[in-house]
């Protein structure tokens, strides 16, 4: 696989992991009904309340949101600086692993919702920070 060909895939992923975020929103907004799609965090809702998590879920999964799409849009060399993605999408896979798991029904199915977010953010994190890859050369090649 071409360098570019690479950079792409990479580009879409991030774009795609970072638009599926919005469904972490949807519960907190009360845009769709579902039994046990809710914005309820099994350790924030008590000390907050309902409404204090439902607020932060909304911002939490919002920031993540944004960070992975940054990160694709840096990656892609478009509007964020090309140099910016590793950590845009080092810590936005942190973000939305922390996210998932304070509030775990906030994505309606197990799988493929939790388990492949959870799988990409894992990817993200070992790809990144213990194999360092992709390198910028195998980018640029």
């Amino acid at each position: 696989m071409s360098g570019s060909t690479l950079r792409v895939v990479l580009v879409v992923v991030l774009l795609i992991h970072g638009v599926g975020h919005f469904m972490g929103v949807v519960p907190a907004l009360r845009l769709v009904e579902v039994k046990g799609w809710n914005s309820h965090s099994w350790l924030l809702s008590g000390p907050l309340g309902e409404d204090g998590a439902r607020i932060l879920s909304i911002f939490l999964f919002l920031l993540a949101l944004i960070g992975f799409i940054a990160a694709g849009l840096a990656l892609g060399g478009w509007l964020v600086p090309h140099a910016w993605w590793r950590g845009l999408a080092i810590g936005s896979a942190i973000l939305s692993l922390v996210t998932i798991v304070l509030f775990w029904q906030a994505f309606v199915v197990f799988f493929p919702n939790k388990v492949g977010a959870l799988g990409v953010d894992i990817a993200v994190l070992i790809c990144l920070l213990w194999r360092n890859w992709p390198t910028e050369a195998l980018l640029a090649a």
